[in-house]
């Protein structure tokens, strides 16, 4: 990912550019100032900047969306989490955090958002490493190194010389989304990018690749609860 600053009826506008898109350019607000734009690999940035002069009116749309988006409030625990694609409920008794999933509740110190993001990277450690790992070598296909990420822009990246990050927010979905992604970024190893040939190597390894990227569709924004 890369930055661009664009002037926009005299304002500087942060632009927050990846080229994970497919084919079309899609925009998500991010702050009063500043964009997250997904672009596909192929595009020039002459190209870009033709698409930012010919669309100054969505940008200014979409700045103004995220200034009426209330804040997140800091240190507020939401209801409920997703939990390994269950929706599990927070509960609060005498400042700590209890958190029930099936016959089993987990208490925590206090009633914060941090120790709860903290317990869930290590449960995400714990829990999607190893899978990443039985995939790799279940497919032969070893990665330079693995580990986690706090990224808010994608669910997992692989690059040849750092290897294959997960986001840990997928502890929170069903196994089946966490297997695709971590086939998904696999099969990056030998196709870098999304061509016709990468698809069909993450079809061919994985049943579930439609069901799990309408299940992100649905409700992957819900696993960024905690933030």
């Amino acid at each position: 990912m890369h930055t661009l600053v664009y002037p926009l009826s005299g304002n500087a506008v942060t632009l927050h550019i990846n080229r994970r898109a497919k084919k079309n350019i899609i925009l998500r607000p991010h702050g009063k100032s500043s964009l997250h734009i997904s672009i596909p690999p192929w595009l020039s940035q002459n190209r870009l900047q033709q698409w930012l002069r010919a669309n100054e009116p969505l940008l200014a749309q979409m700045l103004a969306k995220a200034a009426c988006t209330p804040p997140t409030p800091q240190n507020t625990l939401p209801e409920w989490i997703w939990w390994h694609g269950r929706k599990t409920p927070l509960a609060i008794h005498s400042a700590a955090t209890q958190i029930r999933y099936g016959e089993s509740s987990l208490h925590l110190p206090d009633a914060a958002v941090t120790p709860l993001q903290q317990w869930l990277w290590q449960q995400a450690g714990q829990h999607l490493l190893p899978k990443l790992a039985t995939h790799a070598q279940a497919w032969q296909k070893q990665p330079a190194c693995i580990a986690l990420t706090r990224a808010k822009t994608f669910w997992g990246v692989c690059r040849p010389h750092t290897g294959i990050r997960l986001n840990w927010r997928l502890i929170g979905a069903p196994d089946y989304v966490a297997d695709y992604i971590c086939i998904h970024e696999l099969c990056h190893l030998p196709h870098p990018d999304h061509s016709p040939q990468f698809w069909a190597t993450v079809n061919r390894l994985t049943p579930h690749t439609q069901a799990a990227e309408t299940w992100l569709k649905a409700h992957g924004r819900e696993l960024f609860a905690l933030g």
